[in-house]
Parts: C-alpha cells; structure tokens; sequence
C-alpha cells in the first residue's frame, strides 16, 4: 500500500516539478550557447533569469512539501486521507518519500544546469566530452587495477554512506516541518493552526539544537576516548565519522517521527 500512496504522491507533485525541471534545463541551454556565442546580454540575461528560475525551485520545493502534507493529511483532504485503509505510517512515509524524491530530483537538475553551463563556457564543447572520457577512464583504470582495488571500495562506501547522509539530513528537515504542523492539532495551537505551526517549529527547534550539540560532542569524546579510533587515518577514520553523524541523524529523525505519528493517531482534529 505504501508503493500505491508513494505513486500518486510523486504524480501529484510532478505536475509543478517537471515544469519547472523543463525551463531551468531550456534556460541553461540558452545561457550555454550565449556564453558559447559571446552574446553578452544573452548571457547576463539567460544568468539572471536561471538564477531566479533556481530561487523559484527552492522556495516552489519548501512550499509543495508543507502544503502537501498540510491539505493532504492536516486540512480539508485529511478527511479522505485519514479514512484510506492504511496506517498513519503509511501516510507519513509516503509524504516523506516523496519529499525527498523531489528535492534530490531538484539537485541533480541542478547539477545538469551547471554542466550545461559550463560545456557553454568552453571554446571547443567537444573539449567538455573529451574531460568527461578522460574522468570515466582514470576511475575505470583505478578501479580495475588490483593494488588499488581495496580503495576503490572503500571510496565507493564513502560515496554510498555519504549519500544516505544526505538524505537523513534531508528528512530530518523535512520532519521538522512535519512535526511543527502536526502540533497544530493540539492545544494551544489549535487557535490559530498557521501561526502555530510557525511557533511550534521555532520552539522544536531550540531543545533540538542543543540536543544534536550535545550528541555531536558526545561523538567527538568518544572518539578520543578509544585508542583503536584515533589510530585509524584516511577512508576508514572518514567512514566512522560519517557514519557516526549519520546514526545521530537517523536518531534525531526517529526523534521527530514519534510525536508525528503519535499526534496524528490520537490527538487528529480536522474540524
């Protein structure tokens, strides 16, 4: 069911997403051949308009992701929602999948935007194709070379680590905004749902942020507490700091998902 709810959710959004994924890759073109061409006001033009087209993403990604969960489980469509014979898990982590489906669809055309660019800045494109070769067949012959198959692992565990960091980052922000809406069912902030949900953010953000300094350092001392931590070097001290910070990361958003779920199952008023 999962799956199901998760399908119609990234359908949903998508018909504000693709849009603007189409104009900030049909700008970026138009920039590249600019700056390829020389066209000065096509370049400051194709620029300005990409940047603002990049601001409008962001704020547009921030906006579908509270508002989404706001009509669609807290406002009027709660009451749909609410009554699919599915669980509040199911409500939640489709929203949250679905969120972070989006805001990393977001970076990688981001990051298509700036190649494209970037091929456009160079005098011969054929030059940007070349690099790339060049790129791929230095990692192939490194990978593929025995002595150094051991880093090679170790530095495709850091890039997978690190991505799943970046996705608890992300969720945790998302399940920030979650939990600030969420204690809008609850009294006092039931009077005025917006403005308490504001109000609940900034305050789930004070205990929060200490907590996390403090289980960041509480991290920092235990890795100076152990011999065996501060002898390793390289890759490996990397994948246990950034595993360290992921599992507090992973802690803090079981944190945030717990009031969420327990609000939405016990203290839900759509009225």
């Amino acid at each position: 069911m999962l799956r199901k709810m998760l399908k119609y959710d990234i359908q949903a959004m998508s018909k504000t997403f693709i849009p603007f994924f189409i104009a900030i890759l049909v700008i970026s073109i138009f920039s590249a051949l600019s700056m390829h061409l020389e066209w000065l006001i096509g370049i400051f033009g194709g620029a300005t308009i990409l940047f603002g087209l990049g601001i409008a993403l962001f704020v547009t990604s921030l906006v579908l992701i509270i508002t989404q969960f706001y009509k669609n489980v807290l406002g009027d469509q709660g009451y749909l929602t609410n009554t699919l014979p599915v669980s509040v898990d199911t409500i939640i982590l489709s929203k949250l999948f679905s969120a972070i489906f989006w805001l990393i669809s977001s970076g990688i055309v981001a990051i298509l935007a700036f190649l494209i660019i970037l091929m456009g800045s160079m005098d011969n494109i054929g030059d940007f194709f070349t690099s790339v070769a060049v790129v791929l067949q230095s990692a192939f012959d490194f990978i593929s070379t025995p002595e150094y198959f051991k880093d090679a692992l170790l530095i495709i565990l850091l890039l997978i680590l690190l991505f799943i960091f970046a996705v608890l980052l992300i969720a945790n922000e998302i399940l920030h905004f979650y939990c600030a809406m969420s204690c809008s069912q609850i009294y006092p902030f039931t009077k005025n749902r917006i403005a308490g949900s504001f109000i609940a953010y900034l305050l789930i953000n004070i205990p929060l942020s200490i907590l996390t300094a403090v289980l960041f350092s509480a991290v920092g001392f235990t890795g100076t507490s152990f011999e065996w931590i501060q002898n390793l070097s390289g890759y490996p001290m990397m994948f246990i700091a950034i595993l360290s910070v992921s599992l507090v990361i992973l802690f803090l958003n079981i944190l945030l998902y717990v009031p969420i779920r327990y609000i939405l199952k016990n203290k839900l008023n759509l009225e």
